[in-house]
């Protein structure tokens, strides 16, 4: 009989079922997990203000994408570093070009912002790029003046200056905002700016080739030829400064201005107008003294119409006469002057304005505002002008110039003064004294008193011969006529006496008015008494029977 084996049958256990299918969800779930996790990306920023690990959350268009998990500093302890985990569907938004930054509560010259963090607190907003994905960011420390995806049109400023204009300033049209300055930087040559800016749709369509851009800050003070001029816009514009726009013939069809276009900048609307007038005549005049109060910019007018602007005003030295002369350069544009017929940009210039100044036209320099001392360039017919011609030196042609008002009335005064200069006062004075005095003595001295009385006295005697008619016309007639002789002779010594006073003290002093007056009575009574005695040596039967009516 053999020996039977044995051998146990393995059977697996259910036991460990339950450990297995533990694993296999645990694998499940991590790589579930991993599959739906989104990247994690690190955020630099210079502090960690506003920032906290496990509560700061990363928002786009307000909806949350991913939450702060850690805050650490950077190699060199010069930064922050914001560790943040962005949900799956976010992942795209994570890309080259995309900006970050922390959204605070800010009080600013142009408004508030952020307020909402107040009662939720900081968060980090972003603004998606459109490159490759990445995982490490700079942050901004200022929100990006505009977000990628806002509708409009950016465009390019070119300035000089810079002026009141900042970031965010507002652009203008009829004193609507339409958009705002973006950004600012030197140019290539770093001899003027780059202004960019951003209009809103769609008020992008009214930007066209034609428009024209200028600062309006918030205050523009000017003084001028025509005064002080003051211009307020927005309180706005006053405290950030401001861009105004304007489109001309707006209301005729036409295309808008394509992205990127780029535009002048000018100062003023003042600027913008005179920019309209593209034809100009440049025209040179040397003028002789100072032209202190004069400046590049100021009016050239006609007739006191504005017709051009002053360009340059330059010293130069002549070595032939070793002396210096002032040249002021200025345009003439002929755009402003009404056109009836041909206009003066039509014709060569050098031609009409050789025809002008044979006419005496003249360039001269007249007080814009006696205030400020500011001079202006006045273009004059002057009568009598000394003849001249228009030159032509290099592109420009010299206008002759004539002698300014202020020029003429300094030049008198300065003779007058050099007249007076050469003059004894002292000696003049003393002079004068005498005169006076021998004038007052001369019509207190008793001779001209005496004059009076023998006139008195004469014409006493006329009426007593008068009264005296029996039989006497011929020695009557005589001793008329010698009284008229006398009273003659007195009265013109008495007129001399009048002359030499009237010469010293002049005809409007009250001693000479009263002797005058004297003199007219004692001419008149002279002429009465001569004719009496030649009407007597004609009819001396008149002292008998008295004076026949109508005879002569």
């Amino acid at each position: 009989m053999s020996d039977a084996i044995y051998r146990p049958q393995r059977r697996f256990s259910l036991i460990w079922l339950v450990p297995i299918v533990a694993g296999l969800l645990g694998i499940w779930l991590a790589v579930t997990t991993l599959l739906e996790q989104g990247p994690t990306v690190r955020i630099t920023f210079q502090t960690a203000d506003g920032l906290e690990a496990g509560k700061t959350k990363l928002k786009y268009k307000d909806v949350e994408i991913g939450t702060v998990t850690d805050v650490q500093f950077s190699d060199h302890f010069s930064d922050v570093v914001a560790v943040a985990d962005i949900d799956k569907d976010a992942a795209g938004l994570m890309a080259n070009g995309t900006k970050l930054w922390i959204v605070r509560p800010q009080l600013g010259i142009s408004g508030v912002s952020g307020l909402g963090t107040l009662l939720s607190g900081s968060y980090i907003a972003i603004d998606p790029g459109q490159g490759e994905r990445q995982e490490s960011f700079t942050g901004l420390e200022e929100p990006p003046p505009l977000q990628s995806d806002a509708p409009g049109r950016r465009y390019v400023l070119h300035s000089e200056t810079l002026g009141s204009i900042s970031r965010g300033a507002p652009i203008s049209y009829l004193g609507i905002t339409i958009g705002k300055v973006l950004d600012y930087r030197l140019d290539a040559g770093r001899s003027g700016l780059i202004i960019d800016i951003f209009v809103n749709s769609p008020h992008d369509e009214m930007i066209r080739d034609s428009s024209r851009f200028w600062n309006a800050s918030g205050i523009d003070v000017s003084i001028g030829g025509d005064g002080v001029n003051v211009k307020l816009a927005s309180l706005r514009s006053l405290l950030i400064g401001g861009i105004e726009v304007e489109t001309p013939d707006l209301d005729i069809p036409g295309e808008p201005s394509a992205e990127g276009h780029a535009y002048t900048l000018f100062d003023s609307h003042d600027e913008v107008i005179t920019a309209g007038y593209s034809e100009r005549i440049p025209l040179l005049a040397y003028f002789e003294g100072s032209v202190r109060g004069l400046r590049v910019g100021a009016p050239v007018e006609f007739s006191g119409i504005q017709i051009g602007t002053v360009t340059d005003i330059a010293l130069e030295y002549e070595r032939d006469t070793s002396g210096f002369r002032i040249a002021v350069g200025f345009e003439v544009e002929p755009d402003r002057v009404r056109p009836i017929g041909q206009r003066l940009v039509d014709v060569d210039p050098y031609i009409a304005l050789d025809q002008f100044v044979a006419r005496g036209l003249r360039a001269k320099l007249k007080s814009g505002n006696l205030l400020t001392g500011e001079l202006i360039v006045s273009l004059e017919f002057v009568p009598d002008a000394p003849p001249a011609k228009a030159k032509r030196i290099g592109s420009r042609v010299e206008v002759p110039t004539a002698a300014s008002d202020m020029d003429q009335i300094a030049r008198s005064a300065e003779g007058f003064l050099d007249q007076l200069s050469k003059l004894d006062l002292p000696k003049l004075m003393d002079e004068v004294r005498k005169t006076v005095a021998s004038v007052n003595a001369l019509v207190g001295a008793p001779e001209m008193k005496d004059i009076i009385v023998q006139l008195d006295r004469s014409l006493g005697s006329v009426e007593r011969i008068a009264a005296s008619v029996e039989g006497q016309s011929g020695p009557l007639v005589a001793s008329l006529r010698k009284v008229a002789d006398d009273a003659a002779r007195l009265t013109e010594q008495a007129r001399m006496t009048l002359v030499s006073v009237d010469g010293v003290i002049g005809q409007q002093a009250p001693i000479p008015t009263e002797t005058r007056v004297l003199m007219k009575e004692l001419i008149s009574a002279t002429r009465s008494i001569r004719m009496f005695a030649d009407y007597l040596d004609r009819h001396p039967e008149a002292l008998i029977r008295g004076k026949a009516g109508g005879s002569q």
